[in-house]
């Protein structure tokens, strides 16, 4: 609804303008209806290749494409790319210039794709939430709902990947924990404690789900066999 809702508002507010103007805001509505489409696909192959400028040695795009037209009536519509290492947005100034936002895969806690209605004009909204900072997330209206199916699976893979990555580094530093324990001759006060706090450490990370029932004993039993 929300590409509806833009295009309405500026229905309204022309039909508002020529009322009020007795007609004369013909003549800025036709000067805004020049500026707004005529040339619009090639301006827009231009935003993207501005963009491309933009990217890291080694790194390469995977997918991008401007906003559709009915979600930047007034100003220049945003450019939106994910590439190998990140998700990228780049929004133009009006009379020049331009503003890049950025996240590392790495820092993708969620994506979301929500389809607007009439696909074909207004596509889809894609979300990417940022894992420590929710302000640096990257956010975008109206991306084509080819190119922002193609994004948003690749950054559900992205995701698990990163995920999983996550989960097998808090694995193996709890491992170093378990392996580093160091026991004299006997398990009392604080020996006896710190056993228990390594063992204690390891079910939690069995009850979350981090590690099986099969790596909780492995690492169990390494933890006792310090002793």
């Amino acid at each position: 609804m929300k590409g509806i809702t833009h295009l309405a508002a500026a229905v309204g507010i022309w039909l508002a303008v020529c009322v009020l103007s007795i007609g004369f805001g013909l003549i800025p509505l036709a000067i805004w209806i020049l500026l707004v489409f005529l040339g619009s696909e090639g301006r827009a192959s231009r935003a993207v290749a501005q963009m491309e400028r933009t990217l890291m040695a080694g790194e390469t795009l995977v997918a991008a494409a401007p906003q559709h037209r009915v979600f930047a009536l007034f100003k220049r519509r945003a450019v939106l790319a994910i590439t190998s290492s990140r998700v990228l947005m780049v929004q133009r100034g009006l009379i020049g210039g331009f503003r890049m936002i950025d996240m590392q895969w790495k820092d993708l806690k969620d994506v979301r794709l929500e389809q607007n209605v009439l696909e074909q004009l207004c596509g889809a909204n894609l979300t990417f939430d940022h894992l420590v900072q929710p302000a640096m997330g990257v956010a975008v209206d109206g991306v084509p709902l080819e190119t922002a199916t193609a994004m948003y699976a690749r950054a559900q893979s992205e995701e698990q990947a990163w995920e999983e990555k996550r989960r097998i580094r808090g694995l193996e530093e709890m491992r170093a924990q378990a392996g580093g324990v160091t026991v004299g001759a006997s398990v009392d006060g604080s020996g006896a404690e710190r056993i228990v706090d390594d063992i204690q450490r390891a079910k939690g990370l069995l009850d979350s789900g981090a590690i099986s029932d099969a790596e909780f004993q492995e690492m169990k039993a390494k933890i006792l066999g310090r002793a």
